[in-house]
Formats: C-alpha cells, sequence, structure tokens
C-alpha cells in the first residue's frame, strides 16, 4: 500500500519508515537500522570536529544503501503494478 506520509525532517522520514515499513512488516528490521545508520553517519561526516568516517565504513555503507534501494525500489514496483 503507497502511503500519504509526509515528514519536515530526515529525522521524521526515518520515524515514520520505522512506524509504517518496519514495525507493520513490511521491511525487515535490518533496512530501518540502515537507513538510521546511513543518517548518523552523514551527521558525523558534516558536522563531527576531528572525527572522520573511514573508507571501509563508507563502503559498507554504500553497500547497505544498494541493498536498502532494490528492497524499496521492488516494493513500490509491486505496489504501482498492483493499483493498476
Amino acid at each position: 500500500m503507497l502511503k500519504g506520509l509526509s515528514a519536515s525532517s530526515h529525522r521524521g522520514v526515518i520515524s515514520l519508515f520505522g512506524k509504517h515499513f518496519v514495525q507493520t512488516g513490511i521491511f525487515d528490521h535490518e533496512l530501518g537500522q540502515t537507513l538510521r545508520r546511513a543518517y548518523d553517519v552523514r551527521l558525523t561526516g558534516d558536522y563531527a570536529v576531528g572525527i572522520t568516517v573511514s573508507r571501509e565504513e563508507a563502503e559498507d555503507l554504500l553497500k547497505a544503501a544498494h541493498k536498502f534501494v532494490t528492497r524499496v525500489r521492488a516494493y513500490l514496483e509491486r505496489e504501482v503494478e498492483s493499483h493498476d
């Protein structure tokens, strides 16, 4: 089911994703953790003074992001197809 959700911040999007897609079983807990981890690493990269994100951590997160996008895209394609 496509949902008409809206959020005004990244943290809000993450919260809505957890509530409406992870807690309901549409996506597994791992996907919610991936989204939260990406946000946390982004904050570290943008705002933490003297702290860097290692190449290995960035590569791991990139792999997780690809998996996230693949799963969400497949879900959206199924949902759109079922509404046609």
